[in-house]
């Protein structure tokens, strides 16, 4: 990986190869976390981003949360903490209203243009209705609610900070090669039925995840907008956990599903990424993934 910085007061330096550095993915969290360490001659100018390479591709772009400077036995050593341009949106709270009609272009005008971000890419039509935008409310979860409640997708900005609200292509890795793996089935996990309420106020309707299993069962009620597949399926996919590392860079993961053969243990086929980390030091670059149940 190559790491340039960019200053706060304009231009940009090209930082060096790492003591160590580790990328971090987590689905769950709208950003992705950069953490390196380089060796200095000297006092660094303060840093607003950093940008991450890979033979010449852009895999990482992040703001500088955290620039701390340590004087220890082995000289002196930068650490930097960054997150990805994600970040911005999360930090900045969104001006309380109601947004009538709302669309990706109004969003746009009321959350993005403020912070300098780019134009949102996805379907630009208003849809009916109100989004009620709460005190104190980010505006990253000001876009992500709508995007969830009226499109079906979840938003990202890309390397060039592009913020993306259609849906994204799905990625699939094949890693040709495991240095270590860790298979965990965990049958409490599941999930047997699923009894949602109907209109009369009883729970009288049942989904099942199968015949014969003699498994927890959850009951729902009419109001909380759950749905029982989804419960039920994202139940089957936390009740098996594969953790493989692998040599290596293997970035962006988002949206991404692996392929991998682990030694002795078989083929694993489309297994969605839920976490990953990547980390390079003395001993190279190498990625560790935990992956969910993939195709059955």
């Amino acid at each position: 990986m190559t790491f340039w910085g960019e200053l706060e007061e304009g231009g940009q330096m090209l930082l060096g190869d790492p003591q160590e550095a580790v990328l971090s993915f987590d689905r769950e969290a709208p950003a992705d976390q950069l953490k390196a360490v380089f060796s200095a001659d000297g006092l660094w100018e303060p840093l607003r981003e950093v940008r991450v390479y890979q033979e010449g591709l852009g895999v990482f772009r992040g703001i500088v949360d955290e620039q701390n400077t340590r004087l220890g036995p082995g000289g002196l050593t930068i650490e930097l903490v960054c997150r990805s341009r994600e970040a911005l949106l999360l930090d900045n709270e969104a001006e309380p209203g109601c947004i009538r009609a709302p669309s990706l272009e109004a969003l746009e005008r009321r959350l993005l243009e403020p912070l300098g971000l780019g134009p949102i890419q996805g379907p630009r039509d208003s849809v009916r209705g109100e989004l009620t935008v709460e005190k104190g409310s980010s505006c990253w979860a000001v876009l992500a609610r709508f995007c969830r409640e009226y499109l079906g997708t979840e938003p990202y900005v890309d390397f060039d900070g592009n913020l993306h609200c259609g849906f994204q292509k799905e990625r699939r890795l094949t890693l040709p090669q495991v240095i270590s793996g860790e298979i965990c089935r965990l049958p409490c996990k599941r999930l047997g039925s699923v009894w949602k309420q109907g209109y009369r106020g009883g729970y009288d309707t049942l989904f099942r995840a199968g015949e014969g299993q003699t498994l927890p069962r959850r009951y729902i009620s009419a109001q909380s907008g759950q749905d029982p597949h989804i419960l039920l399926e994202e139940a089957r996919r936390e009740s098996f956990s594969l953790r493989v590392t692998s040599p290596g860079l293997w970035w962006p993961v988002r949206n991404a599903v692996v392929d991998v053969t682990v030694p002795l243990a078989g083929k694993f086929l489309g297994c969605p990424v839920k976490r990953a980390m990547c980390r390079q030091d003395q001993a190279g670059e190498r990625t560790s993934f935990v992956l969910e149940q993939g195709e059955r």
